[in-house]
């Protein structure tokens, strides 16, 4: 990155005070004047504001050139700008860069009636000129003016608050990665196909600052082959699906079922209103079945008597049964009646049967929760009654039965390959078959290492699914005839969304990221190479990305510890950088996704090494791994972390052993916690929905008992008290040496927000240096847009203040 160093914010010998730098005017451009017969009109006008914020797009968008009215105008360096017009529009751009949290005043001479924006964001006035609060980063700036001050020269300068408060000037080339850049970027979110393959449904979704925190949203109707869009919808449609025939396409909105005929583009409106009716599915061309939801009955304004466990979950009490619609006439029959919700999970025409699950309440053995499953005949109206079972997943139908996916223990641990003594996992993912009668039940991936998740069953019998594969989600097909997993998505990490047809050699289209390259979308046919059909590139084309390098460890048991390493921005090994230590540990790993709630890309251009590694106990890597996820509650993830960092920094000697922070969330925040009363290799820790006593977690928690299940398998506060002291923070606060961030949504569910309360109080009593920071509203993750800036920008500054001696920008980010 080529930047010309300023001088400003130099103490001045005489007064004490700071003065401005002027910027460079070679590395700045300009463009105009643009005439304005009356100026005064564009800064008085009501509507001046949405004037000038259409114009802030102009400075990213214009390349070179900018047509405007008919009439070409050129950037060109403001050293050779024309300056001579009082009465006209000028626009100005450059980029400023800074290496720390930087804030001062931008002061404009030589030019009046001024609107300044920051990455999008207009500037306010301060004392002098624009106030400006630079976060680590490169941040474009571009102006608007409509009156030229007689006799002054134009120059830009800038005057920082404090003495270490410099810019610099971006002179050209690749720009840091920006939150914004990263979080508002277009992203596809879902796809569909039709049957024969040549129709696909894709859903976008992109943010923009001026619609706040709604995404902006676009499903294209478009051909497989180019990708040409047949039609368009400016918002996201509910259970889109393309008839069996490929003739049209049908979807929900606004609580009614609309036809669209794909050849003449006609939508006709083909059902009354179906207010909380989801999951439709066609039968054949001429119905759907779909499920329909009675809202539950309370107890009433005073109080309220439990049912269940489940029942602290919202909407629990609701009752979600099966009906059938005819397409010609609207009309609906019901299928099913029960007092537990119906969910239908497959259909099998050619036997005019339906694949029904029902979850029930049974706490006799865990994981504390069954599952029934059951064959309705829509001929005769019978319901038959397969099988209830533990560990149960989903299940589809295949030409000789049915598919089945769960966990090791299902149907009585057909599926266990774990070594004596090792408790399974059941969130491993596994694949399984079985005749209609729930017999015969063959476990097909016990081989397998991966953790299979969703299926898709082929009319030849062969399966398309996604599995976790280590830290990576790549697409893979069962083959029936030769019993054998084959991957199909080789060039890809992380595959997010995907839709197969039927026939043998199914077309398959997916999108997917790499750890370090932004969203693209494949189609494939099986047995051969995928086609790359669109990327998310040019949102990044002039950015730079992290370089990423895996580094794996061994651990004292022989067993291999993934790991990656994102570098910083520019990276110089001469250097000592300070570092960022992530992982989860909850069973589930860091999946290489461009993207995420927690964006090592972003760390990394903010100036931190980013080591992200994946302890024991995650599934991916064959049921002993994630077996020591059971009744371990830390034992074997907290070794993994304090081994894998000693060895990351005796390998990366850029790194800075006294400057390096840990973090995690959920699970993850609850090694965080643990981790800081087990070591003092860290400088810094930030728990995000942490769990600090895993009794109250078990108890409190809408999913404590059921994820204990497994987690904790046979073992209760009752029967092994000491896994549940022992392993809580709670009991070890006094060993917390370095100093904490709690973060915690105040309305999470999950882990509740009394979690980090409890650890926070305990520090406080014990003079600890801890922080608590709440999202007010949020749940278990913050999803919002303006919440995730913050949220973002609350962990990098904590990480800043303490790893980097930088306390200024969380002094700010607090302040205001």
């Amino acid at each position: 990155m080529n930047k010309t160093l300023l001088t400003g914010a130099l103490l001045t010998a005489l007064s004490g005070s700071l003065c401005a730098a002027t910027l460079p005017s070679e590395n700045i451009q300009a463009l105009g004047p643009i005439d304005i017969s009356t100026p005064q009109l564009l800064t008085e006008s009501p509507k001046a504001e949405s004037v000038f914020d259409s114009l802030s797009a102009v400075a990213g968008k214009s390349g070179d050139k900018l047509n405007l009215f008919g009439e070409e105008y050129v950037w060109q360096p403001l050293s050779t700008f024309n300056k001579d017009k009082e009465t006209a529009l000028s626009l100005y751009r450059f980029t400023l860069s800074v290496d720390r949290f930087t804030q001062g005043e931008l002061v404009v001479e030589g030019v009046d009636k001024l609107n300044v924006f920051v990455a999008g964001v207009e500037a306010k006035k301060g004392e002098k000129g624009y106030s400006l609060a630079l976060p680590t980063g490169d941040h474009a700036v571009f102006i608007t003016a409509t009156k030229r001050a007689a006799e002054t020269e134009i120059q830009f300068s800038f005057e920082g608050k404090a003495e270490h408060d410099q810019v610099t000037l971006h002179k050209g080339g690749k720009v840091r990665l920006a939150a914004k850049q990263l979080f508002d970027s277009e992203t596809i979110s879902s796809v569909e196909l039709s049957d024969n393959g040549e129709y696909a449904l894709i859903a976008k979704r992109h943010y923009h600052q001026d619609t706040g925190n709604k995404a902006v949203t676009l499903t294209e109707l478009v051909n497989v082959g180019d990708l040409s869009v047949i039609h368009t919808w400016d918002n996201g449609l509910r259970s889109a699906m393309f008839s069996p025939d490929n003739q049209s396409l049908v979807y929900f909105h606004n609580n009614k079922l609309h036809q669209l005929n794909i050849d003449t583009l006609r939508t006709e409106t083909i059902s009354a209103e179906l207010e909380d009716a989801s999951g439709f599915r066609f039968f054949g061309n001429e119905s759907l079945v779909f499920s329909w939801n009675k809202e539950g009955d309370d107890d009433g304004d005073l109080a309220k008597r439990y049912q269940a466990l489940q029942d602290r979950w919202r909407s629990w009490r609701d009752n979600r049964q099966l009906y059938q619609l005819d397409i010609d006439t609207g009309f609906i029959r019901q299928l099913t009646q029960h007092e537990a919700s119906s969910t239908l999970l497959d259909i099998d025409e050619t036997r005019n049967t339906l694949l029904i699950s029902r979850s029930l309440i049974d706490y006799s053995a865990p994981p504390h929760g069954a599952t029934g499953l059951f064959e309705l005949n829509l001929k005769t109206g019978e319901e038959r009654k397969i099988g209830h079972y533990r560990a149960f997943s989903s299940a589809r139908y295949s030409s000789k039965g049915l598919y089945v996916t769960g966990g090791p223990n299902f149907a009585g641990g057909k599926g266990l390959n774990v070594s004596e003594g090792l408790v399974a996992n059941d969130y491993d993912g596994q694949l399984y078959h079985m005749n209609l009668q729930g017999e015969d039940i063959q476990a097909l991936s016990k081989a397998f290492d991966p953790a299979i998740n969703g299926i898709h069953v082929l009319k030849n019998d062969d399966v398309i699914f996604t599995a976790s594969e280590k830290d990576r989600v790549p697409l893979y097909q069962y083959d029936a005839s030769k019993a054998r997993f084959i991957k199909l998505s080789e060039q890809t990490d992380t595959v997010r969304s995907w839709a197969s047809t039927d026939n043998a050699k199914a077309q398959i289209m997916y999108a997917a990221t790499h750890a370090s390259r932004p969203q693209a979308l494949y189609t494939q046919v099986v047995g051969r190479k995928a086609k790359k059909q669109w990327d998310a590139s040019a949102a990044f084309a002039n950015t730079s990305i992290a370089k990423l390098n895996d580094f794996d460890v061994v651990n004292p048991d022989g067993i291999s510890i993934d790991g990656r390493v994102y570098l910083p921005d520019n990276f110089d090994a001469s250097k000592k950088y300070p570092a960022l230590v992530y992982y989860y540990g909850g069973t589930a790993t860091v999946t290489r996704g461009f993207k995420g709630r927690y964006p090592f890309n972003l760390w990394a251009a903010n100036g931190y090494v980013v080591y992200v590694l994946q302890p024991t106990g995650t599934y991916g890597y064959g049921q002993d791994f994630s077996a020591k996820h059971v009744n371990a509650w830390g034992d074997y993830t907290v070794d993994d972390i304090i081994h894998s960092t000693k060895a990351f920094l005796e390998a990366h000697p850029f790194v800075d052993a006294d400057r390096v922070g840990h973090l995690g969330a959920s699970y993850g925040g609850f090694m965080t916690m643990l981790l800081a009363t087990k070591t003092d290799i860290f400088a810094a820790s930030v728990s995000h929905a942490g769990i600090s006593t895993l009794t109250s977690y078990w108890g409190e928690g809408w999913w404590g008992a059921l994820y204990s299940g497994v987690a904790s398998r046979n073992s209760f506060p009752w029967n092994n008290p000491e896994l549940y002291t022992d392993h809580s923070p709670i009991y070890h606060a006094d060993k917390v040496t370095n100093p904490i961030l709690l973060i915690h949504g105040d309305s999470d569910v999950n882990v509740p927000v009394g979690e980090s309360h409890t650890f926070y109080t305990a520090l406080k009593l014990l003079d600890k240096d801890v922080e608590l920071v709440e999202y007010l509203g949020d749940d278990h993750h913050i999803l919002a847009r303006d919440k995730t800036f913050h949220w973002w920008a609350t962990i990098l500054s904590y990480f800043d203040k303490h790893l980097k001696d930088q306390p200024e920008w969380w002094e700010y980010h607090f302040s205001k």
